[in-house]
């Protein structure tokens, strides 16, 4: 799920050098899993992500991001130890969510639409995410250094991987939010 900073690159002109880039620590992924009329939040603290882009050839870019399903947490023990059973993640089978980018397409000066795959408990599927700039210049505490933030907005059916667990009162269809922060090496 994280890959969107090639979106804002794709959006704004001006970056002379196609280069990799890395995630920042400050990108989150986050799902809301709906539960009983509420949502359940569930973070997966733990990413890692590389992305290549040049911004004379957009549809060029790649990138790759993955999540660990270990690690993914509610904050309430009991429910962490629910979200990375057999039934929803299977965290002990498939230790990683992973989105491929294969696509982008700009919308606007400063939104986009990344288009790309998700592999989720070992099926792969195809997945579109809106992004919006937030952020898109050097970095404060390093002016040789380039930063690009997107907020991506998408969703996915849990249930066309195969993760069941809970059905109907576990919502299938889940929103998916990326805080991406990368930054040019």
């Amino acid at each position: 799920m994280l890959i969107r900073l090639v979106l804002i690159l794709a959006l704004l002109p001006g970056l002379a050098v196609a280069a990799p880039w890395k995630l920042d620590p400050r990108t989150t992924v986050t799902v809301a899993v709906g539960w009983k009329g509420a949502d359940v939040t569930v973070r997966f603290p733990t990413l890692s992500g590389d992305i290549d882009f040049d911004e004379h050839h957009v549809e060029s870019a790649r990138g790759e991001v993955t999540v660990a399903t270990g690690d993914a947490t509610t904050g309430v023990a009991p429910v962490d130890a629910l979200v990375r059973s057999r039934d929803y993640l299977d965290a002990a089978e498939y230790p990683a969510i992973v989105f491929q980018l294969d696509k982008i397409s700009q919308t606007s000066k400063s939104t986009a639409e990344v288009d790309g795959r998700i592999t989720l408990r070992g099926v792969t599927r195809p997945a579109v995410f809106q992004a919006k700039v937030f952020q898109f210049g050097p970095a404060s505490d390093d002016p040789a250094r380039f930063v690009a933030g997107f907020d991506l907005t998408g969703e996915i059916d849990r249930s066309k991987f195969g993760s069941t667990g809970g059905l109907p009162d576990v919502a299938a269809v889940l929103p998916v939010n990326i805080h991406l922060v990368m930054t040019s090496r």
